[in-house]
C-alpha cells in the first residue's frame, strides 16, 4: 500500500468501507462517470491519494452529443482552486 489510490467518496467496497482502488502495474481503472441518457452518476465523484512512489493518469472523454459540463451538487471549480492556490502558496 503505497498510496496513489483512486478514492469514491460515495461507493463502498464489499466490508463497507469507502471504495478506494489501488493502483497496480499493468492494471487500469474504468468507470462511467454518467448514465446511459447521459445524467451525470454523483456516486462516482472520486479523489486520487498522493502516491508514494509514481503514478500515471491517462483519460479520454468520449461525448455521444453535444458536451455541456456539471459539477455535483456542493462542488465547484472556483472553490477548488481557491484551496489549492492557498495551500501552494
Amino acid at each position: 500500500d503505497q498510496g496513489g489510490a483512486t478514492i469514491f467518496r460515495d461507493l463502498k467496497s464489499p466490508s463497507g468501507e469507502q471504495l478506494a482502488m489501488q493502483p497496480k502495474k499493468g492494471s487500469a481503472l474504468l468507470f462511467f462517470p454518467a448514465f446511459k441518457d447521459g445524467t451525470p452518476d454523483d456516486r462516482t465523484l472520486h479523489k486520487g491519494e498522493v502516491a508514494i512512489d509514481e503514478k500515471m493518469i491517462a483519460q479520454i472523454w468520449i461525448h455521444e452529443g453535444k458536451y455541456r459540463p456539471v459539477v455535483p451538487e456542493g462542488n465547484s471549480h472556483e472553490e477548488a482552486l481557491g484551496v489549492l492556490e492557498e495551500k501552494y502558496r
